[in-house]
This record gives C-alpha cells, structure tokens and sequence, in this order.
C-alpha cells in the first residue's frame, strides 16, 4: 500500500518543519545573545550588532519573517478547521490563509527592502 501525497499532507510536513527551523534559530538566537553578553558586555555586543546589520543578515531575517508567518498562519488555519470552519472546503482554506500570509510578507519585504539594497 503506498502513500498518497497530498497537499494537505505537503502542508502538515512543511509545518512540523517550520516549527523545527523556528526552534533551532531560537536556541541559535539565545545562545549568541548569551555569549555576546557576559565575556566583554557592551563592547562585543556592537562588534556583532555591525556584523547582523549587514544585507546578507536582513535577507535572512526577511526569511525568519516568511517562516514565521507561515507557522503562524497554517496554526490558525488548523484551530479554524478544530473549531469545524472549512471542514468541507478546505481548499478555501488553504488558499485564504495563503493569501493573507502573502499579503503580509509583501508589506514586511517592502518594509525590510530600504535596509538590504543600502
């Protein structure tokens, strides 16, 4: 018997990934932050703070932000679906909260843009 992949099975797997992504840069955030601020104090904190400024560093957080978003989005997505919204057309679903998600991420990039293209 195979598996038959489906969007919604697409969707499940990129959510649990996202989570896991989300998770790591977490602990990686933590963890810099941590070790930035008890060997020197201020001094090494604006030596990485110049480093994170850069364009290649934003781009990144622009990612964060779409990991993010989705994450955020398909959760909610899901409650709905709990709480028996769109159980018969989850397609509408699907599509709406993409929609808002891609509306979102295209005011947070317009917003970012100024800072990476500097």
């Amino acid at each position: 018997m195979r598996h038959r992949v489906t969007v919604g099975s697409r969707v499940f797997t990129f959510h649990r990934i996202t989570g896991l992504l989300i998770l790591g840069y977490l602990y990686l955030h933590l963890a810099l932050l941590s070790s930035v601020l008890l060997p020197q104090g201020p001094r090494d904190f604006n030596a990485v703070a110049q480093v994170v400024e850069r364009p290649p560093f934003l781009a990144g957080d622009l990612l964060l932000f779409a990991l993010l978003l989705y994450h955020a989005v398909n959760g909610l997505r899901l409650v709905l679906v709990d709480l028996g919204w769109f159980i018969r057309r989850r397609t509408i679903g699907l599509i709406g909260a993409g929609a808002v998600g891609l509306v979102v991420l295209g005011l947070m990039a317009g917003a970012l843009w100024p800072f990476v293209v500097r």
